[in-house]
């Protein structure tokens, strides 16, 4: 079978996606952007790249688009399933990790780890500067009631905390089985939260949707969580609401821009812990979303249904 399949991501190895590909006898190869061209029948894209109508228009032998990640807003599906090709994500395979990260990063703002060891580090001995707190009976609001809200529900309510989502997809008789009180907007689940952890898709809905009004709404002294994406959330409201100690504090997985430049403004934000996009990672999770997105290109080519469909062809 002729053709050629690009890997085009920071992270990705062309050995996660041979041993499905190389056996219809299509070439794989790694690319640092977006190529262009004939011949090019797959591509495996990481949330790093942008994908849309101009880029598709210029890959005439486009059948499949996989992108080894949960999330697809950097794909514009209606470009590519217009020219023809599927659309494919990668579900479920860092659930537990994400979920994991989350909880880690809600008890660290809860009992203050990171700003009491970088005080210490500092010079200081003194617990004031986080000002601690109990992690039991505190109420956590989750924005997005999916698999990994969900988990993170289940992780909440081991630790004794009381939880609260908010989910227009979900049923809220649903939220309930999975352990949350279901509210009906953000800004109620806001108003009565502690600590609000997101995870939602970000799609035309939900960008921005952390804004002003919603911040505003919580109890002063309140903290943010995402592991999700960072176009949810109005980081010039988050930055305020930080700077006049509306927020205690946030810890971001994902930022605007990463990595954020040396000048970005949220390197500057107050009581922020910021990972570089780890949420996903584990020695199980680093290199199976390759293999997934080379098995979804594998099934088209070999002229079937691959799973984890998001964009059918036109």
């Amino acid at each position: 079978m002729a053709g050629c399949v690009v890997l085009v991501d920071l992270w990705g190895q062309l050995s996660d996606i041979d041993p499905s590909l190389a056996p219809l006898g299509v070439t794989c190869e790694h690319h640092g952007a977006v190529p262009a061209g004939g011949g090019i029948v797959g591509l495996i894209v990481g949330p790093d790249h942008l994908l849309g109508a101009a880029e598709v228009a210029a890959l005439p032998d486009l059948r499949c688009v996989a992108t080894p990640s949960t999330g697809f807003d950097h794909l514009e599906l209606e470009a590519i399933t217009a020219a023809g090709a599927w659309v494919t994500h990668v579900a479920s395979y860092c659930d537990d990790e994400v979920a994991d990260h989350a909880i880690a990063m809600i008890v660290d703002l809860l009992r203050g780890i990171t700003l009491l060891d970088r005080d210490v580090r500092a010079g200081g001995w003194d617990f004031t500067v986080a000002h601690p707190r109990r992690i039991a009976g505190t109420t956590l609001g989750i924005v997005g009631m999916g698999r990994i809200g969900s988990a993170v529900t289940a992780r909440a309510v081991a630790l004794g905390m009381r939880v609260v989502g908010f989910d227009p997809l979900v049923d809220v008789s649903l939220v309930r089985s999975r352990g949350a009180e279901p509210v009906a907007t953000p800004t109620e689940l806001f108003a009565i939260s502690d600590v609000v952890s997101l995870h939602a898709l970000l799609t035309a809905a939900t960008r921005g949707m952390i804004g002003v009004s919603e911040l505003s709404a919580m109890a002063r002294g309140g903290f943010l969580v995402n592991c999700a994406r960072a176009g949810i959330v109005d980081h010039v409201a988050l930055a305020a609401a930080l700077r006049c100690g509306q927020l205690a504090g946030a810890a971001l997985d994902v930022v605007p821009t990463e990595p954020p430049p040396a000048n970005d403004p949220v390197l500057r934000y107050p009581n922020t812990i910021i990972n570089p996009h780890a949420a996903f990672a584990s020695p199980a999770s680093v290199r199976a979303p390759y293999a997934r997105a080379a098995a979804a290109i594998a099934a088209v080519l070999r002229g079937e249904e691959p799973v984890d469909v998001v964009g059918r062809p036109a």
